[in-house]
């Protein structure tokens, strides 16, 4: 028989938070939104325009992340489409993001599909993207018996013949009104479409799905890389979809949305007037563990103090069993999630400054949020304020704050 820790242990490890969503989805428990998810709109859509491009915008743990991973291998099925799910932040330091960073990104993950008797000129630029992505010696060559600067290049046998002349450059009297590629960039999307030219024999279609964006700290790096590096790749004529920032749909930076085709923004599941969407958080629950250890109704209350965000179920599912364990219990109580909400909630809370906490108030009491300050969107980005759009547009304080907010404008009241 299985003792209770073997029990505990199997339900701690389908409950890690920070646990690789590419094992749910390949041990089937990954479980659909109700209607038509992202990931079934992103795939569709690539079905019919392979080189057509997507945003997903939204908050950390709303399960982008699966919805990359689900219309991945949806597109993998297709005969003439090899889709690449790319984890920026596994391969490069998202702190150091810069122009040209997502097309060698893109150009390493078509280099592997090269194979040896393809298109000499897309294996030399696979070679390219990878001396640029890893480095490489450099050579400097000093023509004797000519005048100049001296020519800089990766190959010894580069060394240009003959001697220099002088350009005489025209301005041109009319300039495009796209935005020119920099020089660096626009000589990787020329080297990404000789590798994409060279796959064409084998599959026609070639898409790249790019995790991680959203974690980038400053959003004016997310948009000088959009501006350059999506351009460049669309231009290679590689599908594209990005998970971006949740800041791409508020404030100065929502411009950057005009560079795709198509825009999603993932929202919490709204547990207070979705039925549908509680149904599909208890289903979450229920597929990783069984009703003996976690049952329905604690799958409900869990849901509910969730507030429909996948990521922060999970944590709260996980913290409720190691209460239940360390208190002798052999199942997940009720009581057990009143304790590690209440430590949840007092996590969020913890360290907000007092226009956060009078912002935090507002919403609770009138459902007021119009994000505009760094303050709101703070809040936004971290949780504390949640957006639900169930037919329209509304805003929520993360519902393990509700009492705590609660008790300290009932402290304020009496003082």
């Amino acid at each position: 028989m299985t003792t209770r820790l073997e029990k505990f242990r199997e339900y701690m490890a389908r409950f890690n938070p920070a646990g690789d969503p590419r094992g749910a989805v390949r041990d089937g428990l990954y479980i659909p939104r109700p209607g038509r998810s992202t990931a079934d709109e992103v795939a569709a859509r690539l079905e019919i325009d392979p080189t057509s491009s997507h945003l997903i915008v939204g908050g950390i743990g709303s399960g982008k992340t699966t919805q990359l991973l689900v219309a991945c291998d949806r597109l993998n099925q297709l005969a003439d489409t090899r889709a690449e799910y790319i984890d920026l932040s596994l391969i490069h330091d998202l702190q150091s993001m810069v122009p040209g960073t997502l097309i060698i990104a893109a150009g390493l993950a078509a280099r592997r599909h090269l194979e040896p008797g393809d298109d000499k000129v897309a294996l030399e630029a696979g070679e390219q993207f990878r001396r640029w992505a890893y480095g490489h010696d450099r050579h400097v060559w000093i023509p004797f018996d000519e005048p100049g600067e001296p020519y800089e290049h990766s190959e010894p046998d580069d060394e240009p013949e003959g001697g220099y002349h002088d350009i005489i450059e025209e301005k041109p009297l009319l300039s495009s009104p796209e935005k020119p590629l920099d020089s660096s960039v626009a000589d990787k999307a020329q080297r990404l479409a000789q590798i994409r030219s060279g796959l064409r024999r084998r599959f026609p279609y070639l898409v790249l799905l790019f995790d991680s964006l959203d974690r980038l700290p400053d959003p004016a790096a997310f948009a000088t890389v959009v501006e350059q590096d999506v351009r460049a790749i669309q231009k290679a004529g590689i599908g594209l979809v990005l998970v971006g920032p949740l800041r791409s749909m508020f404030g100065p930076h929502r411009t950057v949305t005009d560079y795709f085709q198509h825009f999603y923004p993932q929202h919490a599941v709204d547990v207070q007037q979705d039925e549908q969407g509680r149904a599909f958080l208890v289903d979450v629950l229920q597929k990783r563990a069984p009703s003996e250890l976690l049952p329905e109704p604690v799958c409900r209350k869990l849901a509910e103090r969730s507030g429909g965000v996948l990521r922060d179920l999970i944590s709260l599912a996980r913290s409720a069993g190691e209460e239940a364990y360390m208190r002798g219990a052999d199942r997940v109580e009720e009581e057990h999630i009143d304790v590690i909400a209440d430590a949840f909630g007092r996590q969020l809370i913890f360290g907000l400054k007092p226009a956060e906490i009078e912002i935090l108030q507002r919403v609770r009491q009138t459902g007021t949020f119009v994000p505009t300050s760094d303050d709101d969107m703070v809040l936004l980005m971290t949780r504390r304020v949640l957006e639900y759009r169930n037919g329209s547009s509304r805003f929520v304080v993360q519902p393990t704050l509700e009492p705590l907010l609660e008790q300290m404008a009932n402290r304020q009241g009496a003082a």
